[in-house]
This record gives C-alpha cells, structure tokens and sequence, in this order.
C-alpha cells in the first residue's frame, strides 16, 4: 500500500460554536458519514443538526435551507439558497406538524439559488429566511423532524469514507446555523445563542 495524499478544501466559514475544550462534548469515537442520497463532493457545514445511528456509528446531516424568496399560499416552486443538499423524491416542509410533500425538481441553474418545486402546494404565506427541511413523513399534517442526536463540529466533504464528529453537548450561535424553535427543543443539550 503506497502513501496516499487527500486534498482539503475549507469554507472559511466564520465560526459556529462558543467556547472550547471542556465546553463542547463530542460524541465518543465519531462516526462515519452516511452518504446515502447526499451529492458526492458537496459541503455539510458546521453546525448542522445530524441525525446519529448509535448502532451502526452512522451520521447524517439533517437536510434544511432558508428560503431566498417570500412565497405564497399557492406556491409549489420555492428558491432556497444555492446548494442545498435536498434530492428529488425528499419530503419538503417548513413548519413541524403541517403539510410536507415529495420534492419533484430541482432546478440548480441559477447562480443565486436552487429553485425545488414540489407536486401540492404548502399552502402557507412564507417570509424569506425561513427555514425549510425534509421532513420524515409526508401528508397535509404529517411534517416531523428526525431523531437528532448532535450537530456537527466541523465542515465535512460528502465523500465514501468519511468520518465526522458531532457535537452532542454545546452552545452555537442561532444566526450562524439552522435553527428553529423545533430543532432547539429536539436538541436540549445544544444551546442555541442569539447573539452574533
């Protein structure tokens, strides 16, 4: 076996979490990057809810974008920021407990944002910067969150074999990371500060 050599590329990212050292609590032992679905190549930023596997050491990122643009009540497309990690066939939704239905296309060609269009509307009026998920379930009333075990400590590349640490214990800056009052309540051990 020769020596291989593995690229990094860093986001620059301002930073995300308060504190150091004893302050921040990792998941012991990491785990490895489930990839299923995930575009290959592409950035999970830290700070982004994951949902952990504690019995196969798997993480995946909860999939969420704000919205670039208000849209309607009767909207089916809506512009999220530009490379999202949503996939065709992914429960699109914006608000816990309302309607989340399957994503149909995703139209990547504008260089501001992604424009995800989805079957049935959400039927709800929503301000840009709000946060929209996948949801877990789909129907007029079935939008849920994950199990959420943590977020992420660093940026990680979605590639095969990777390996990430999650964050099971901290506090982060709200404006920086996904935040909504639901993923703060699924998360009571990270602490989400508002301010910048």
């Amino acid at each position: 076996m020769g020596l291989g050599f593995k690229k990094v590329i860093g986001t620059g990212s301002i930073p995300v979490f308060q504190g150091y050292g004893k302050d921040i609590s990792l998941a012991q032992g990491g785990f490895g990057l489930d990839i299923t679905g995930l575009r290959i190549g592409a950035i999970i930023p830290a700070g982004t809810p994951m949902i952990c596997d504690e019995s196969t050491r798997l993480a995946k990122p909860f999939v969420t974008a704000k919205l670039t643009a208000a849209a309607t009540n009767t909207d089916v497309a809506y512009k999220v920021t530009k490379n999202s990690l949503f996939a065709i066939g992914d429960n699109f939704s914006a608000v816990k407990g309302a309607k989340a239905y399957p994503i149909t296309a995703i139209d990547t060609s504008n260089a501001g944002y992604d424009l995800v269009t989805v079957g049935t509307t959400l039927g709800a009026v929503l301000a840009e910067g709000t946060l929209v998920f996948e949801s877990t379930a789909t129907g007029a009333t079935a939008s849920a969150l994950p199990g959420l075990g943590g977020v992420l400590y660093s940026d990680s590349i979605i590639e095969a074999g990777e390996s990430v640490s999650v964050a099971i214990k901290a506090t982060v800056y709200a404006r920086r990371v996904p935040y909504t009052a639901d993923i703060a309540a699924a998360l009571p051990r990270i602490i989400y500060s508002q301010s910048y």
